[in-house]
């Protein structure tokens, strides 16, 4: 598989007042970049959260910018690259 998904919810699962803000867990990986950034978007694209807000939108963005794509990230990417959308 190339796919991932790790979490203790589930369709029926319900959301208690005091949650661990990490309901889910979503890997992908590919032959290389280029396919695993496909799958994560495939991936973010299909996956749904009901009930809550998540960082779908976020991530999905951070898998659309050029910058992220090309491997030319540090760890300051987020603060310098994705600061618009936080």
């Amino acid at each position: 598989s190339t796919l991932m998904r790790s979490s203790a919810a589930s369709d029926v699962y319900k959301r208690q007042p005091y949650y661990d803000s990490l309901v889910a867990k979503l890997v992908v990986y590919g032959q290389d970049r280029e396919e695993a950034l496909a799958r994560g978007r495939r991936a973010l694209d299909e996956f749904v959260i009901e009930g809550i807000e998540t960082t779908i939108a976020f991530h999905r963005r951070v898998l659309d910018n050029a910058m992220f794509c090309s491997g030319d990230v540090t760890t300051d990417f987020i603060e310098t690259q994705m600061g618009d959308v936080l």
